[in-house]
């Protein structure tokens, strides 16, 4: 097994294959929330993610390389909140990097379901993993581990808890890494009388889709 090293994100260029690897990694299995946050384009999803990194304080990006290579395999973004991030009221996400019409519907409803859970688990000081996600072809070599290990030394070391909307098929790696369910995690989207169309694509999208929310304790560092 090539060794793996951890890198902290340092500028725009590192971005682009960050994101080549996020899309294959949440395509294997499909992610219903990923579908919407895609978009059509991968760059304008490329540029859209940056600009919401680049636009947050709170955002960290870190990412794994394989040094036999060079390649990027996985990333992940914590993000560190030492403030209670619900203090101020939030513009509620909708998806509008989508054109209108049947996706754009249920996208809005699941990013407002999604948005609309967190200030019931996140209002207070904590770090959260928005994204986090290795190539399906290099899982179980310890990347997720290192990334994790990254954030929850960091919350060890301010006293924090953390926070992450897990699927199904990721919670035993966050399980391995101290995390546990406090809350299951369903969204979906519906309509009066939905037109076959509708139906269609809540289907593709695996609506409800379920996933956990599952926090992880600081352990003290004294």
């Amino acid at each position: 097994m090539a060794p793996l090293r951890l890198h902290e994100l340092s500028s725009d260029e590192e971005f682009k294959p960050l994101v080549d690897v996020e899309h294959e990694a949440y395509s294997k299995p499909l992610n219903g929330v990923w579908e919407i946050l895609k978009g059509s384009s991968r760059d304008e999803f490329c540029a859209r993610q940056l600009s919401w990194h680049k636009s947050d304080p709170t955002s960290n990006w870190i990412y794994v390389t394989d040094e036999a290579t060079g390649e990027v395999i996985g990333g992940t973004q914590w993000n560190i909140h030492k403030t209670n991030p619900f203090a101020v009221e939030r513009t509620p996400l909708t998806a509008y990097w989508l054109p209108e019409g049947t996706m754009k519907q249920i996208g809005d409803q699941l990013m407002l379901a999604w948005e609309s859970k967190r200030p019931t688990f996140a209002s207070k000081p904590h770090l959260l993993i928005e994204f986090c996600f290795v190539h399906s072809a290099h899982r179980r070599q310890g990347a997720a581990k290192m990334m994790l290990e990254w954030g929850t030394k960091k919350a060890d070391e301010l006293g924090l808890e953390a926070i992450v909307e897990s699927t199904e098929s990721a919670r035993p790696v966050y399980e391995k890494s101290g995390f546990y369910v406090i809350d299951d995690l369903y969204l979906d989207a519906q309509v009066e009388n939905p037109s076959e169309e509708f139906q269609e694509a809540r289907q593709q999208l695996g609506c409800p889709i379920h996933g956990f929310v599952m926090k992880r304790d600081p352990v003290s560092t004294k």
